[in-house]
């Protein structure tokens, strides 16, 4: 499977991901967005979504905030 890398090295959808999430944090979303929000806005299958949240979690970009399904960017 190829994955495709922008010059910061996150993946197309990592990058979506992370920058909906930017937005989200920018517009006072105390709680975090849901993981079915981010599907239902990105158009992206939710083992897409749940793959790229553990890759930016893991790269410390973004964190769990309620619960394991509403997740902000740092």
């Amino acid at each position: 499977m190829s994955k495709q890398f922008d010059v910061n090295g996150l993946k197309d959808c990592d990058q979506l991901v992370l920058e909906r999430l930017q937005q989200s944090s920018s517009i006072g979303q105390e709680k975090g967005m849901p993981m079915d929000e981010l599907c239902q806005q990105l158009k992206l299958p939710m083992e897409k979504i749940k793959e790229s949240i553990r890759s930016l979690e893991d790269e410390g970009l973004i964190y769990s905030t309620i619960d394991e399904f509403h997740y902000k960017a740092t």
